[in-house]
């Protein structure tokens, strides 16, 4: 089964420390997007392929990098900053056969943020 690697982390306290975070990411992957989640208090970020830009509509697409269900989930497992209930549903769903990974755009009626490229992130964090 293949999936998308995301990363969710949950109500960051220290914008310093997330952009650390952001900059190990990006120093592993290329492609890396971040978004604010729908509670206002997170970050979600993903690993994605090269992005397309559709002449019809005028915008990028961001087209999903998948990996082997099993890596991403060993990825967010080493990784201490991704939200562990999450982490603990997908490995259940893993097993099930079920999707992992996923993020919700919209949870509880609030909508999460547009995706930005997180070097654009990086160069100014109001961007969100």
């Amino acid at each position: 089964m293949r999936a998308t690697l995301t990363f969710d982390l949950d109500d960051v306290e220290d914008i310093d420390e997330f952009k650390i975070f952001v900059r190990g990411v990006m120093s592993a992957f290329d492609n890396v997007w971040v978004r604010r989640s729908s509670s206002g208090e997170g970050f979600h970020l993903k690993i994605s392929d090269v992005p397309e830009f559709d002449l019809v509509t005028g915008k990028l697409l961001i087209k999903d990098r998948l990996f082997e269900a099993s890596e991403a989930i060993e990825i967010r497992t080493n990784t201490e900053e991704e939200c562990r209930g999450r982490l603990t549903g997908d490995r259940g769903r893993l097993q099930a056969g079920l999707q992992v990974g996923r993020l919700f755009v919209v949870k509880s009626g609030k909508v999460a943020g547009e995706w930005i490229p997180a070097e654009a992130f990086m160069a100014d964090e109001n961007i969100l």
